[in-house]
């Protein structure tokens, strides 16, 4: 993987990257909104950024932005915003991945999620829920008719230990994807309970 200095890694907008209904101008919303939950985190963590990481429409300045999804385009970089930043998207599977932060020091972005199992092990299992559950946000996006998603999210929403600080639907209308199933989409922004005291 070549490390590069580029402030932004390049966007791919392109149709034939398998998701063409998240390739259209309307999709981006997603991750304007994502970057704004996340704009607090000192380290930002993404699991399925595929065509579209979360990368280039962060407008704080992170230490740090891993995005990791199996379709992803290898990139690294020191700098983000023109800001000292390692910034590493990988092309591996989430499960496949070690992860070193610190409890509440990331936010934890995942759009499209969709996941599914990884070998034996059923996607909802001890990795998922730790990185949930010690993020200090997280925000999952999703199509609510797309079933795998669908059913999985009450069983993160619910977990305890964790609050729902907004919920909210959108209906994206380009061209890319208006008219299809996935033209709705549904957010949830969790946060991490505090120990009473």
């Amino acid at each position: 993987m070549n490390s590069h200095t580029l402030d932004k890694p390049p966007v791919s907008l392109a149709a034939d990257d398998g998701l063409p209904h998240l390739a259209g101008p309307a999709a981006a919303i997603r991750q304007v909104l994502a970057a704004h939950f996340v704009r607090n985190c000192p380290h930002v963590l993404e699991i399925g950024g595929h065509i579209r990481p979360i990368t280039p429409y962060l407008t704080h300045r992170p230490l740090s932005v891993l995005s990791v999804d199996p379709k992803t385009k290898p990139f690294e970089a020191e700098t983000l915003n023109s800001h000292p930043c390692r910034v590493r998207h990988v092309s591996r599977k989430f499960q496949e991945i070690e992860y070193n932060y610190q409890p509440n020091s990331y936010g934890l972005v995942f759009l499209g999620y969709s996941l599914k199992p990884f070998g034996r092990s059923e996607p909802l299992g001890e990795l998922l829920f730790s990185l949930i559950g010690n993020a200090s946000i997280a925000v999952i996006e999703y199509s609510p008719e797309l079933e795998r998603a669908s059913s999985q999210i009450p069983h993160i929403v619910n977990r305890a230990g964790l609050t729902v600080a907004c919920n909210f639907d959108l209906q994206l209308n380009d061209q890319s994807i208006a008219g299809s199933n996935f033209a709705r989409r549904r957010f949830y922004v969790l946060e991490t309970r505090s120990p009473k005291s």
